[in-house]
């Protein structure tokens, strides 16, 4: 047996002691056995030394060997244990997906600060993707890293499907007196028959514009709506012309009606 010094005795003392605590219960793992591999471990270190060993030279084979916690099978380790193991010690990958996941949570737990937990855990889990060419390998990991980027994803979709509309809106309400006393127009006439009519031209060619830019950049959808866009073709681009064109038509209609 080694010489340990008082307070080198007392840090073995407390490992071993905390090793035994987070062994109690323990199905798979033999506590003495644990105990009887971490004094041969220290002997083996130093099995040279003549003097008594110090608490600063024990305590440093001690941080070597790892924490009291690292003997449990991590079979073995509550949830939220194995999501803090995994964070700790797991691959670059999977330690991204369990923070995204992990942010996503605490925005609607913690709701003043979804603002900023949500991106985040967008951002975190645009990252983990950036990590693999194929989506298909992420296999489990969908399940962390997926939920924030169809959250965003579907955000973002309607904001960009409607942006128009969130001018046009409020423009049409705070306008509707005045351009009933400019052009005179009667309480009869359907005044808001005209303005969706213009909400519908408007996003007609808000769509037109894109599906055009999506024909010449099929890319683009597939960057931004990653890994969820990867289908995008120029079949589809096209039908977003098409229903541009459509919601065109019905909109220069009313307005010549309305010249006429």
């Amino acid at each position: 047996m080694i010489n340990l010094s008082d307070s080198a005795k007392k840090c073995l003392d407390k490992y071993l002691q905390q090793v035994r605590t987070y062994l109690r219960g323990c199905r798979t793992v033999d506590a003495d056995e644990v105990e009887r591999n971490v004094i041969e471990h220290i002997e083996s270190e130093f099995e040279s030394a003549t003097a008594a060993i110090s608490f600063e030279e024990l305590d440093a084979v001690l941080q070597r060997l790892g924490s009291p916690r690292q003997w449990i099978p991590e079979e073995e380790l509550p949830w939220w244990r194995k999501v803090i193991f995994r964070l700790r010690t797991g691959p670059e990958d999977w330690r991204l997906a369990y923070i995204s996941f992990g942010l996503l949570i605490a925005g609607f737990v913690i709701l003043p600060s979804f603002i900023v937990l949500i991106p985040a855990s967008f951002i975190v889990a645009r990252a983990a993707l950036s990590e693999t060419e194929d989506p298909g390998q992420l296999k489990a990991q969908r399940w962390l890293i997926y939920p924030s980027l169809i959250i965003v994803y579907l955000v973002s979709l309607c904001f960009f499907l409607g942006l128009p509309l969130l001018g046009l809106i409020p423009l049409a309400y705070d306008l509707e007196h005045t351009i009933r006393a400019s052009y005179k127009i009667g309480d009869d006439t359907p005044y808001w028959l005209a303005v969706c009519s213009v909400f519908a031209g408007s996003l007609g060619l808000w769509w037109l514009i894109h599906g055009i830019v999506f024909l010449a950049r099929l890319n683009i959808p597939k960057v931004l709506f990653r890994p969820f866009a990867d289908w995008f073709s120029r079949k589809w681009a096209f039908v977003l012309l098409l229903i541009g064109l459509v919601l065109m038509i019905p909109s220069l209609g009313v307005g010549i009606w309305y010249v006429l």
